[in-house]
């Protein structure tokens, strides 16, 4: 772990969860909670797809599209909770943020394919039409589904998701926005992903979960650099006050098994 964890935080094992993977889980969840099925119902899509069958869903209208779009969230639920009792998770109140914002952004493209607005017109201004297509209900709507999905995974499932941010939780009291600008100031990274990288390392996180195959290629150089990163990270970690061999989460993808780590 790095030293940048607070004395006062556990020594458990943790894992940071970036926004892409809060998306999956809500995807899987919105999914199995519109049909009543428990998230741990099945092992494999087979197996929920015979459960959304004999929930009412006609047989033959799930194909391998729907596969696609539930199976990620199928596995990372799986992965998080085989993890539940060893690993603490953490995300960031702008992961939450960016969480939001994709699944509304997917509601008002839904509700403008219904609407019959042209693909040219939704590209060439889809902020606008959005506006239009969205009602408050909707913004009240997936407010409370959010908080439902959050409740549902740490009540029902074990799997307590705490925003690093929250430092009367965490005990973390520090400015993550330094710790941010020493990452962009190392090297290129958009501020939101410099963002979320910075508290991860604040919070001392073993893994960082993401999806981002170019953002995981970058971390894994802070993880264990070559020979052309050696400096770079070196010149790092002096900045951020950690020790010479302290180390930085491990990138991992969604599909990935969470390490057994020794404390």
């Amino acid at each position: 772990m790095t030293d940048a964890r607070s004395t006062s935080a556990s020594v458990q094992p943790s894992a940071f969860l970036d926004s892409n993977i809060l998306v999956r889980l809500f995807h899987f969840w919105d999914a199995c909670e519109s049909s009543n099925i428990r998230l741990d119902a099945a092992s494999n899509w087979e197996e929920l797809k015979a459960e959304f069958e004999d929930s009412g869903v006609p047989a033959g209208i799930l194909n391998r599209t729907d596969a696609d779009y539930v199976n990620p969230g199928m596995t990372s639920f799986q992965r998080l909770k085989a993890s539940g009792s060893d690993y603490l998770f953490f995300t960031s109140r702008v992961c939450w943020s960016e969480t939001h914002h994709v699944l509304l952004e997917e509601r008002g493209l839904e509700r403008l394919v219904r609407l019959g607005v042209p693909f040219s017109f939704r590209m060439k201004r889809p902020q606008a039409l959005y506006r239009i297509s969205l009602e408050k209900n909707d913004y009240i709507d997936l407010d409370s589904r959010l908080e439902n999905f959050r409740h549902d995974l740490q009540i029902d499932y074990g799997i307590k998701v705490t925003n690093v941010e929250d430092s009367f939780a965490t005990g973390l009291d520090i400015n993550i926005w330094a710790f941010a600008q020493a990452i962009w100031s190392h090297v290129l990274m958009s501020v939101i992903d410099a963002y979320v990288y910075a508290a991860s390392i604040m919070i001392g996180a073993d893994v960082f979960i993401t999806s981002d195959t170019s953002l995981r290629g970058a971390l894994e150089q802070f993880h264990k650099p070559d020979s052309d990163w050696k400096a770079l990270v070196t010149s790092l970690k002096q900045e951020l006050e950690m020790e010479p061999d302290a180390g930085f989460p491990q990138p991992l993808s969604p599909a990935g098994d969470l390490p057994s780590i020794k404390i």
